[in-house]
């Protein structure tokens, strides 16, 4: 056997260091020493939607001629990448699930790499922060109103023990503005039931907070859905013996967002086109997707699994991953 095929057959691929690394530091940082089946499961999956997203800006790249270093493994974080997928890992998302995690790649001049941000979407937010809540919601139901729906809250009240609404889509096809949204976060009890509204001049307050309103402009309806998300299950109280590092984590990372300000510091901002990097690949459903069964809420509506939105208000296959 000649030394070449010797070191080919030595070598390992990327997918192998990738897991090797985030093992490392799953169990450096949180005292484990070894995945379990679901956490294997988990990193090859983040793997491969990193592997895609890639792929896709590196054939972009040379498409168009850009100067910029190649969107390769050799040339990505691998350490920041191995400590940030721990924490998602350990929050069980998995980026095969549209919204869950988005990989947005944006170039750290310091390392001379690109660093991978592993954003979570509104999916994501909605199922670790009912992980960790003192007492786990039975469903929440997630909709945005539009100027000729009809809405009306039910408060709570010494008559009615139970918080609800009414909600009825006049205008299916014609349905006007959006105006606000709500979240109805249901438990087992009824009584803890809990009404949460949203305003569209809550929505351009988040807006004109963001360090920057690209991904504002370009997809509204998306941007004003995963506010929602955020604002409903804030109102989720939080276990202290559930919430574990990686939940604190993740949170710090939401309030810190390393594209904005690479962005706003105007580094590469002509030459990584950052809403584009986020939304191809991010969150496209694999083919059998679409063959699947739909289920459906009492207003007709088709429900993504485990979260209540509308099939009107969710990222298409060409939005981004929020």
């Amino acid at each position: 056997m000649t030394k070449t095929k010797e070191v080919a057959k030595v070598q390992k691929t990327n997918s192998e260091r990738f897991t090797i690394m985030v093992m490392k530091e799953f169990s450096a940082n949180l005292g484990k020493l070894e995945f379990n089946q679901k956490q294997k499961k988990l990193a090859q999956h983040l793997f491969l939607k990193c592997d895609e997203q890639l792929k896709f800006l590196e054939a972009k790249r040379v498409k168009s001629n850009s100067k910029m270093s190649p969107y390769t493994w050799d040339n990505v974080n691998a350490q920041k990448l191995a400590l940030n997928a721990v924490h998602r890992i350990e929050l069980g998302l998995d980026a095969l699930i549209p919204n869950h995690i988005s990989p947005i790649p944006y170039w750290n001049s310091k390392e001379n790499k690109y660093d991978l941000d592993l954003r979570i979407g509104y999916a994501g937010k909605d199922y670790y922060r009912r992980k960790v809540a003192t007492v786990e919601p039975r469903d929440i139901i997630y909709r945005l109103v539009y100027s000729t729906d009809h809405f009306k809250p039910i408060v709570k009240s010494f008559k009615n023990k139970v918080e609800s609404y009414e909600f009825d889509i006049k205008e299916p096809f014609n349905r006007g503005d959006i105006i606000g949204g709500f979240g109805y976060i249901m438990f087992d009890d009824d009584e803890l039931n809990k009404l949460v509204l949203v305003t569209e001049e809550d929505f351009q307050k988040s807006k004109h907070s963001a360090k920057t309103s690209d991904f504002w402009e370009k997809w509204p309806v998306e941007m004003r859905l995963k506010t929602l998300v955020h604002r409903v299950t804030d109102k989720l109280q939080v276990d202290p013996d559930k919430a574990n590092e990686s939940y604190f984590k993740v949170e710090a990372d939401d309030l810190s967002n390393p594209v904005d300000d690479e962005i706003n510091q105007n580094a590469n901002a002509e030459e990584i086109d950052f809403p584009e990097a986020e939304v191809i690949g991010a969150n496209k459903p694999e083919p059998e997707e679409t063959e699947l069964e739909q289920d459906f809420d009492e207003d007709g509506n088709p429900i993504p699994a485990g979260v209540g939105i509308p099939v009107d208000d969710m990222v298409d296959e060409q939005g981004p991953g929020f």
